[in-house]
């Protein structure tokens, strides 16, 4: 009997990595010429959950940031407070969606965390109100606390290859927060009041 021909595996092997190959070319391409623009309009069209109005920003990069109307008082005193996530190609690749909640300066960029520093004590101030908010709801994603900019992270799976099923658990994944946005409003509003005590009357 013979053994098998080499020359057909290998024909077969070659074959099947140049699909594979041009499958993950076609998904890199989709998620850069339409995922990174498309999430923006989605949300527009069909908004997360609850009762906030919410910005987004920053499509047609490998980063999108969403933000809640209900933080703009934040953002207009230098603390930009926003979720951010990921629509590159390896996400949409595997099938994996993160969403995260940062604080950064809106001002200057690179956020100060040491010590005493206005944004370390308003980052304390935040994840202790975001864990107390954790404590009433049993309903909130499984995620975790992070360090620096990042406050919480919370990870998900969606259809692998599908926009839609992307776009979708981003606006899942907001309306799931909506305790974090009024957690984190309640903060903004007592720490930083209406009009700022050092402008002139």
């Amino acid at each position: 009997m013979n053994g098998p021909d080499t020359a057909d595996e290998t024909s077969f092997y070659f074959d099947y990595e140049l699909q594979v190959d041009a499958t993950r070319d076609a998904v890199a391409k989709l998620a850069r010429e339409v995922l990174q623009y498309e999430w923006a309009d989605y949300l527009r069209a069909s908004p997360p959950g609850g009762t906030h109005a919410w910005h987004a920003l920053d499509s047609g990069k490998p980063w999108g940031r969403v933000t809640p109307a209900a933080w703009d008082r934040g953002r207009d005193r230098g603390y930009d407070l926003h979720f951010e996530h990921y629509p590159t190609p390896r996400a949409l690749q595997r099938g994996q969606f993160r969403l995260e909640l940062h604080l950064e300066d809106g001002i200057h960029g690179d956020a100060d965390f040491s010590g005493d520093s206005p944004y370390a004590a308003l980052r304390g101030r935040l994840v202790a109100a975001l864990d107390e908010a954790r404590d009433e709801r049993d309903d909130l994603p499984t995620g975790e606390f992070g360090t620096g900019r990042t406050l919480w992270r919370v990870d998900s799976q969606f259809l692998a290859g599908d926009t839609v099923a992307y776009y979708e658990a981003l606006r899942e994944a907001l309306s799931a927060h909506e305790p974090f946005v009024d957690a984190v409003a309640a903060v903004l509003d007592d720490e930083l009041p209406e009009r700022d005590p050092f402008d002139g009357e």
